[in-house]
């Protein structure tokens, strides 16, 4: 069984490789978000695959397409980030937050389904719903459906503090992020805690509403930064069983 479990095993040189000269490419991550400007120049004229936005009129969920503008500046500001670290990715907008940058539980979870079922591989939450019992089914749903899938779903923990239960970035499954203030391109790993990748996350410039910038912090913006790095694990290998992308990551990083 071990000598079994050591063949499946990637060669780690290869996958640190992929993270220094990878692009991700091949791989599809989506953005459950705001919305997206792909007018912003720092978008380089970004081309989604799927540009879908979805709402509720208080009754009835509603799924629009190729009308996702993002409505905040969040989206544009997470998907840059994204791109920044993984230049190949295809990736598709599933607007869920409002102007105000607030979503409804089943509308993420919409946005999720409609994602899983286009065939992403990647899911990028950069948002984080209070950690009460009353709420964790709104998403353990969808995580459950998404790990069945071999869909990897990367959340953003609390900016307050990293040990505040939230979903979805206290589920097992998910790799959860904290931003702290760290090169560029650096990422780290702790073990024993929910809360296990940590990267660059904190006054950070990114392109916003209007066509200019913003600096900003919060694990929102280091989300983007794990699943790039996560992406690039993925197209250089593409057959890798989903259950080893976690721990290797892990091994790849730098240990906090």
């Amino acid at each position: 069984m071990l000598d079994k479990a050591l063949e499946c095993w990637p060669d780690l040189q290869k996958a640190s490789q992929a993270l220094k000269t990878g692009n991700g490419a091949g791989v599809k991550v989506a953005i459950i978000d705001s919305g997206v400007d792909l007018s912003h120049s720092g978008l380089n004229g970004l081309r989604l695959v799927d540009d879908i936005a979805v709402s509720c009129d208080g009754v009835n969920i509603k799924i629009e397409e190729n009308t996702g503008d993002d409505l905040y500046g969040h989206g544009t500001a997470v998907t840059s980030l994204l791109l920044k670290e993984a230049t190949g990715v295809q990736v598709g907008s599933f607007r869920a937050l409002d102007s105000r940058n607030h979503a409804r539980n089943f509308v993420i979870a919409e946005c999720v389904n409609q994602a899983i079922a286009r065939g992403y591989q990647v899911i990028n939450c950069s948002f984080g719903c209070r950690g009460q019992a009353r709420f964790v089914m709104d998403y353990k749903e969808w995580i459950d459906q998404a790990y069945l899938k071999g869909v990897q779903v990367v959340a953003a923990c609390s900016n307050v503090d990293s040990g505040i239960r939230e979903w979805p970035a206290y589920f097992p499954s998910v790799f959860s992020v904290k931003g702290i203030d760290c090169e560029e391109g650096d990422f780290f790993s702790r073990t024993g805690e929910m809360v296990s990748f940590m990267a660059k996350g904190e006054r950070v410039t990114v392109p916003w509403l209007g066509g200019g910038t913003k600096v900003e912090t919060g694990s929102s913006y280091a989300a983007p930064v794990i699943a790039g790095k996560l992406a690039k694990l993925i197209s250089a290998f593409p057959k890798i069983e989903p259950g080893l992308l976690k721990p290797m990551l892990q091994k790849l990083a730098k240990q906090a």
